[in-house]
């Protein structure tokens, strides 16, 4: 095998790391820009006023069912439909999903539209 792909396929799984990588962070900057006034940049939320999302039963369920909550909204919460794409969604779902404490299957951009 050549060198220059013996070394491009050693280099591949540091280029995926570096992509889910530099997605967590989208999902990262995107939570806090739109929804960690509430819920806090911690995932704690504010007791009795708005849900913690460390540890809760729909952030922990299914990502189709957060994809609904940012579509529709719930309680206080606004929907997002009209705010962010099915990839800032999909980005945000998939930070939340796995950030405090959470492991979750990922959710995809067009998985999140199949739901609109």
């Amino acid at each position: 095998m050549p060198g220059s792909v013996k070394a491009l396929l050693l280099c591949l799984p540091c280029l995926l790391c570096a992509s889910i990588s530099l997605a967590q962070e989208d999902g990262r900057q995107l939570f806090l820009d739109n929804c960690a006034e509430c819920h806090q940049s911690d995932g704690q939320g504010l007791d009795n006023i708005y849900p913690a999302l460390a540890g809760n039963e729909t952030v922990l369920g299914s990502g189709a069912d957060v994809a609904l909550v940012l579509r529709i909204g719930r309680g206080e919460m606004p929907s997002f439909k009209d705010a962010l794409s099915f990839a800032e969604m999909a980005a945000i779902i998939n930070y939340v999903r796995n950030s405090w404490g959470n492991s979750g299957a990922e959710i995809s951009a067009e998985e999140v539209g199949k739901l609109f």
